[in-house]
C-alpha cells in the first residue's frame, strides 16, 4: 500500500504533464493548419511536437512505474486537480495595468495564433482596423 502524500504527488505531477501534453497538442494543432497554409514553418510542427510528446512520455512512464494494479485514489485525485488550479489562479491575478493576467495572456495567445496563421497577410495588415466599414480587411 503506498503512502497517501506519495499518491499526492504523483498526482499533481500527472496533472502537470498532462497539462503540458495538451498545451502542446493545442500549439500542434495551429502549427498545422499554419504549416498547410504556408505560414509557419515546419520548426513550430516540431517544437508543438516535442512540447506534447515529451511530457506525455514522461506520463506514460509514470503511469508505468505506479503500482498499476491499484486503483487510484482521493489523495491521487486531489493531486491532479491542483495544477489546473494553479494556473487558474495565475489567471485571475491582477496585472500592473488593473486587467486580470488571463486576459493578458489570451491575448497573447490570439496575437500568435494571428501570426502562425497569416490572418492579416491578404489585407496588408489592417491593424485595428479588421471588420469596421472603412479600411478594415473585414
Amino acid at each position: 500500500m503506498t503512502q497517501p502524500w506519495i499518491d499526492f504527488g504523483t498526482g499533481l505531477l500527472a496533472g502537470g504533464l498532462g497539462l503540458s501534453v495538451c498545451w502542446g497538442l493545442f500549439w500542434l494543432v495551429i502549427g498545422s493548419v499554419g504549416w498547410m497554409r504556408g505560414t509557419c514553418s515546419w520548426a513550430v510542427l516540431l517544437n508543438s511536437l516535442v512540447a506534447s510528446g515529451i511530457p506525455f512520455l514522461l506520463m506514460g512512464l509514470l503511469v508505468w512505474l505506479r503500482d498499476s494494479t491499484e486503483v487510484p485514489g482521493l489523495a491521487f485525485a486531489g493531486g491532479l486537480s491542483i495544477m489546473p488550479l494553479v494556473v487558474v489562479g495565475f489567471g485571475l491575478r491582477r496585472a500592473p495595468d488593473g486587467r486580470l493576467a488571463g486576459i493578458h495572456m489570451l491575448g497573447g495567445v490570439r496575437h500568435l495564433m494571428d501570426k502562425l496563421l497569416g490572418k492579416h497577410q491578404t489585407c496588408g495588415g489592417c491593424g485595428d482596423g479588421h471588420g469596421s466599414g472603412s479600411g478594415g480587411c473585414g
